[in-house]
């Protein structure tokens, strides 16, 4: 036998089964870490929050942005040249396969058990669901146009996220498109719960001067420009005076999760980390007791050259003390949070979604059967069954062979 090449045994393994099911379990294994570990924050929260230590391996292995980093794409990668490659050596094969579903060439099963030439035998056959044999293959094309719809929709789509209290205007990146948030409103049941999220929004178009005026709220989106406009979340802001040596510098709107960095000293940061509306310590900690602004407090922590300097909890209107500054919180308020998305390749990836939903029903629930029968000159009747779980063979309705499992 001769020897495969070093070449040769690469291309094998790359659109072979088990380079697929390894590739799929590493990358369900990143998408768990991901969704375990919050992404894309900054350096300090790791060390905050998992330990130096741990936070090192977390950087190291690039943990805290999975989806972005160069390993990940590249397990991507070569998941879809396998695909690729398992689509075009397979095709062959499943062809072939299915041209053998023909009389022609089942004769043999039987001739040898009628011990009868073939031109003395009168021949039925019957074959139905003969597609489902295309149902592993349609399931790597499905997975193919899967991952191409969302990788070219990443790529050329939008993808944006904008947090603001009414009355501000936010510009999305790399767009000629502004967003101002004109009204905010939270609509409580009588038991205090939210019923619903409303965001009124006018989204202006800086190169034509075109605006559109509409609603997002949670499950109903706004159109505008191609767009789709979503409220999805919700949280607290507040605004933050920043003093030195009582001379205010700046105010800045800081919602729950940003930073705040000091112009004239920028090793220096102020994290907004939590907000209680109405504050108060029990025995699992700090929570809030209501949603309504009874004991406003805002939980905090403090930077410097990276390191955590203070972390600590404080009442609204009263001063956080950084030598030679003071960070004021005040005029807490609810913030929205608006996810504007727009998709070119969207058709694409419902394809692939539909493709893998006809290859798992045509695997499933249309596997191919087949029949044969024949009559010889002294009346005998045999036949043959196939499918994929069984093959047997009858004579005169008595099975003459055994269930052979597949």
């Amino acid at each position: 036998m001769k020897k495969k090449s070093v070449l040769q045994s690469v291309f094998g393994f790359l659109h072979s089964m088990k380079c697929g099911i390894l590739l799929l379990l590493l990358i369900a294994a990143a998408c768990t870490a991901g969704s375990l570990i919050l992404q894309d924050q900054i350096p300090a929260y790791y060390e905050v929050n998992y330990g130096s230590q741990m936070a090192r391996w977390i950087l190291t292995l690039q943990l805290d942005r999975i989806f972005t980093c160069s390993w990940f794409l590249l397990l991507t990668v070569f998941l879809c040249l396998n695909l690729a490659l398992c689509s075009v050596t397979r095709f062959g094969v499943t062809y072939r396969e299915s041209r053998r579903y023909n009389l022609e060439d089942r004769k043999q099963k039987l001739l040898t058990s009628m011990k009868e030439d073939a031109g003395d035998v009168v021949w039925d056959y019957r074959c139905r669901r003969r597609l489902g044999l295309w149902g592993p293959w349609l399931c790597h094309v499905g997975l193919l146009l899967l991952i191409a719809g969302f990788a070219l929709g990443r790529q050329f789509g939008l993808e944006s996220y904008i947090y603001g209290v009414p009355g501000e205007t936010k510009t999305l990146e790399e767009t000629g498109y502004e967003i101002t948030i004109e009204d905010f409103q939270i609509d409580l049941r009588e038991d205090a719960t939210v019923k619903q999220y409303t965001a009124s929004l006018t989204i202006h178009e800086q190169e034509s001067g075109r605006s559109v005026f509409g609603t997002a709220q949670v499950n109903y989106p706004m159109d505008a420009f191609g767009m789709r406009i979503y409220q999805n979340s919700t949280g607290w802001a507040c605004q933050v005076d920043v003093y030195r040596e009582d001379v205010l510098e700046e105010t800045k709107l800081l919602c729950v999760g940003e930073v705040l960095s000091v112009e004239s000293m920028p090793d220096l940061a102020l994290v907004f980390q939590k907000f209680y509306p109405d504050y108060a310590m029990t025995d699992q900690g700090a929570v809030s007791i209501s949603s309504e602004l009874k004991n406003p407090c805002a939980g905090f922590l403090m930077y410097y050259d990276g390191q955590v300097i203070a972390a600590d909890t404080v009442g609204i209107d009263h001063a956080v003390l950084a030598e030679p500054y003071r960070f004021v919180f005040h005029d807490p308020q609810p913030y929205t949070l608006i996810q504007v998305l727009r998709d070119p390749f969207q058709w694409l990836a419902a394809l692939g979604g539909g493709v893998i939903l006809l290859s798992l029903l045509l695997c499933f629930y249309w596997r191919p059967e087949e029949t044969v029968t024949a009559r010889g000159k002294d009346g005998r009747v045999c036949g043959w069954f196939h499918s994929r779980q069984v093959t047997r063979v009858w004579e005169e309705e008595a099975i003459q062979g055994k269930e052979e499992k597949r």
